[in-house]
């Protein structure tokens, strides 16, 4: 039988007493390996076992709730049973934050480059032949001449999906969660700053390293596969700075227009 909660409450006003009970519930699932679909104790138990009222274990468990790591059912055989938080309640807070800060591509493609070639390694040998199809498919998306969108969003947006496609086939959630999670990044906060229907190269230069990487899978090629994705993510970082670049001298150029 899995040890009693008993958290270290303190008398900290600055730290709510329901939020050193949900940190309380967090550490003991964690020591006592606790699993989704598992329960936590009847609320008459968590009362007596934290030395709390009743109303600040309800606000703790509507707390983990809200956080998606429980969900509560009333009757009999009700009470909290742990539950996988998902990823959009993860992107949902992260995004949140981003939006009203400013983004350093330089480090976010510093990261890139460490997991994305890691991911094209952990896939290689694990896609059939609809999941290559799809990719397939994919590039031509990314490119106005091969069937691609007229719109810079729509094709920047394909080109996401073709990482996407490879998180799905990944081994390791927490891999898969970084790399899906920088993908929303781009996705969300920079993409659509950086429209620029002119800028033919990152359309060329998308085609090539997807198509490049595309045969590495094919061949089932894990190292092969990786240094691809390795020098498709340096040149995707000179590609996205060149284009911050464009963006920032088209805001001084409209300043510049309108003062004069």
């Amino acid at each position: 039988m899995p040890p009693k909660l008993n958290p270290p409450l303190t008398r900290d006003k600055r730290v709510k007493r329901s939020d050193q009970v949900v940190n309380g519930i967090k550490r003991w699932i964690v020591q006592t390996q606790q699993q989704v679909g598992g329960k936590l104790p009847q609320e008459k138990e968590l009362i007596e076992q934290m030395g709390v009222s009743r109303g600040t274990v309800r606000e703790a468990l509507a707390a983990l709730q809200v956080q998606g790591l429980v969900a509560i059912s009333t009757g009999p055989n009700g009470g909290a049973t742990l539950t996988q938080t998902s990823y959009d309640q993860c992107l949902e807070a992260v995004s949140n934050f981003l939006y009203f800060q400013p983004v350093d591509i330089t480090t976010l493609y510093a990261l890139r480059r460490v997991v994305e070639p890691e991911l094209a390694a952990n896939v290689a040998t694990r896609l059939d032949e609809a999941d290559l199809a799809e990719l397939e498919a994919l590039i031509g998306h990314s490119h106005p001449a091969h069937g691609g969108s007229e719109d810079w969003n729509e094709r920047r947006e394909a080109d996401l999906l073709f990482h996407d496609r490879l998180i799905d086939a990944c081994s390791s959630p927490f891999l898969g969660l970084v790399c899906r999670l920088l993908n929303d990044v781009i996705r969300r906060v920079i993409i659509v700053r950086h429209a620029l229907p002119e800028f033919d190269r990152f359309d060329e230069e998308i085609m090539h390293s997807h198509t490049d990487l595309l045969d590495a899978l094919r061949a089932r090629d894990p190292e092969r596969a990786r240094e691809i994705m390795r020098v498709h993510m340096e040149h995707a970082e000179a590609l996205a700075l060149e284009a911050e670049s464009r963006v920032d001298r088209g805001s001084l150029l409209m300043s510049n227009s309108t003062s004069g």
